[in-house]
C-alpha cells in the first residue's frame, strides 16, 4: 500500500529529526523526494560550499550567489548521483563546475583598470588589504589557479588526494604535483615576504 503524502512528510520529518541519522541515507530519501533530507544537506554543507566558492569568486556576493545555484543544481541532479563516491566530492565538483561558468561569463565585462582603481583607494582601505595579505590564504591566492584549488581542496577542505583529483577532474598524480609547486611557490613567497618585512 502507498503512503499518502501526509504521512511521506511525517516520515521524512522523524528522519531529518534523526542526529544519528547518516548522510548516505539522507542522501537516498532525498533521491526518493524527501525535501526535509535536502534541506538537512544543505545545512550540513551549506558553509563549507560558501567558504569554497568565497575562495575562489573572492567576494561574499557572487559566492553567496553561487552557493543558491550549486544546491538548486544538485536538488535537479540528484537522481544522478551514484553511491559509489562519496556525497560531498559530487557536491564540491559541482561548485566547482558553477564556479568556472560563472568566471567564463564574467570575462565578456570589462574592469577597471589598475591606475583607475589606485586613484578610488583610501587609507583604512589600504590598511586592510595590506592585513589581509598577511593571511596565509591570500598569499596561496597569487599562485596559479589550479594549484590554489588543489591546495584549498586539500587542506582548506580536508579532502584526500583521490578525492581532490576527482572534483578536479584529474588524476592523483596530477594533484600530487599541483600540491608539491603550489607549496613551494608559497614557501618562496613567504621568504620573500620575511626578507621585506626585515
Amino acid at each position: 500500500m502507498r503512503a499518502t503524502s501526509v504521512e511521506w512528510n511525517s516520515f521524512c520529518v522523524t528522519l531529518v529529526d534523526q542526529p544519528e541519522l547518516s548522510q548516505e541515507r539522507l542522501v537516498e530519501q532525498c533521491k526518493a523526494g524527501c525535501r526535509e533530507s535536502f534541506a538537512a544537506l544543505v545545512a550540513l554543507y551549506e558553509k563549507r560550499i560558501f567558504n569554497f566558492l568565497w575562495q575562489l569568486a573572492g567576494n561574499s556576493h557572487d559566492a553567496e550567489d553561487l552557493t543558491q545555484e550549486t544546491f538548486l543544481k544538485v536538488y535537479q541532479n540528484i537522481h544522478r548521483f551514484k553511491s559509489s563516491h562519496a556525497f560531498s566530492t559530487w557536491l564540491f565538483t559541482i561548485a566547482k563546475r558553477t564556479a568556472f561558468n560563472h568566471f567564463r561569463a564574467a570575462k565578456r565585462y570589462q574592469e577597471l583598470s589598475g591606475e583607475e582603481e589606485s586613484d578610488l583607494e583610501d587609507p583604512s582601505s589600504v590598511l586592510e588589504q595590506k592585513d589581509e595579505k598577511t593571511s596565509l590564504w591570500k598569499l596561496a591566492k597569487a599562485l596559479k589557479p589550479d594549484q590554489y584549488e588543489a591546495l584549498w581542496l586539500r587542506y582548506g577542505e580536508g579532502f584526500s588526494i583521490e578525492e581532490t583529483a576527482r572534483i578536479l577532474h584529474t588524476n592523483q598524480i596530477r594533484v600530487r604535483v599541483l600540491l608539491h609547486r603550489a607549496r613551494k611557490n608559497l614557501a618562496k613567497s613567504l621568504r620573500a615576504r620575511n626578507v621585506e618585512i626585515k
